[in-house]
């Protein structure tokens, strides 16, 4: 079972394997009641981010990587250099997969993940957006 993740805080991102940082998934504490979801904690710290504060972000790797060797995760942008294509990388959860959103249908076709290359994610390099207009990246 791949359990690479990342997570996006508003600000900063942190990764799987970054020291001192550890993800918590399960049942967390309310007011009203248990609410389940996850929490991102950091050493000496505490909870840094969690799925209740209106702004981060959890997101899976797919355990495969781009042709520079580094982990494809979801919503990262994607380059076919063959094409010259761009994507973004979404998880269906009614598919239980990845896929490659060109925009167009329910996703795209085949492709080979050593010929993809990563340039960037939806909020760390925001100017790599097409127009909300023109095609939904999220």
């Amino acid at each position: 079972m791949n359990t690479t993740y990342r997570v996006w805080d508003g600000e900063q991102m942190y990764h799987y394997g970054d020291e001192g940082i550890c993800l918590s998934i399960g049942e967390l504490g309310s007011i009203d009641g248990k609410v389940f979801g996850w929490s991102l904690w950091l050493e000496g710290y505490g909870v840094i981010a969690h799925s209740g504060d209106g702004k981060s972000v959890l997101m899976w790797g797919t355990g495969l990587n781009d042709k520079n060797e580094k982990m494809i995760y979801d919503k990262d942008f994607i380059l076919d250099h063959d094409t010259d294509t761009k994507f973004v990388v979404k998880y269906d959860n009614k598919q239980t997969g990845f896929y490659l959103d060109i925009g167009i249908g329910n996703g795209s076709g085949a492709f080979r993940a050593g010929d993809l290359e990563i340039i960037g994610d939806v909020y760390q390099n925001p100017e790599l957006r097409r127009a909300r207009s023109e095609y939904e990246f999220y």
